[in-house]
């Protein structure tokens, strides 16, 4: 059975000891995620060793890369989404039928990847994430 994170650091940052947990339980922008390696960069930059590559949203039935909340808003909307109150920090958007929320930070050079994994996750089968290279080429993630 998994431990539960222990031992707050002043950095906002849970340290835990179970094999199948190991790594830093890092708490940004109100959301809580796991980070195997804490020394490099979740979004798979060239600084964090990645060759170049990091993580783009893709619509999958266009093949279109998500490059502003232009072309997420557009997409989400085409599928029954619209804007929810108008929030300072974050874009909200809501379905009717669904109770599912999606919030995105209000400045897309704040798009991450947990904020991608939450559009897949609701919005199945329309969204997927790709590793994008240097040279524009995208590979599915697994």
């Amino acid at each position: 059975m998994p431990t539960l994170p222990y031992c707050p650091s002043s950095h906002g940052k849970f340290h835990t000891r179970s094999r199948d947990m190991s790594g830093v339980w890092v708490f940004k922008d109100g959301l809580v995620r796991r980070v195997e390696n804490p020394g490099q960069d979740d979004e798979g930059s060239s600084a964090g060793g990645s060759g170049g590559r990091r993580k783009v949203l893709v619509h999958v039935p266009s093949g279109e890369v998500v490059t502003s909340y232009e072309v997420l808003e557009r997409r989400l909307r085409e599928l029954g989404w619209e804007r929810y109150v108008n929030d300072p920090c974050l874009l909200l958007f809501h379905q009717r039928s669904t109770v599912h929320l999606i919030s995105v930070p209000r400045d897309f050079a704040r798009f991450r990847l947990v904020h991608m994994y939450d559009v897949v996750v609701k919005t199945r089968n329309v969204f997927e994430i790709f590793w994008r290279t240097e040279r524009g080429s995208t590979d599915r993630v697994e």
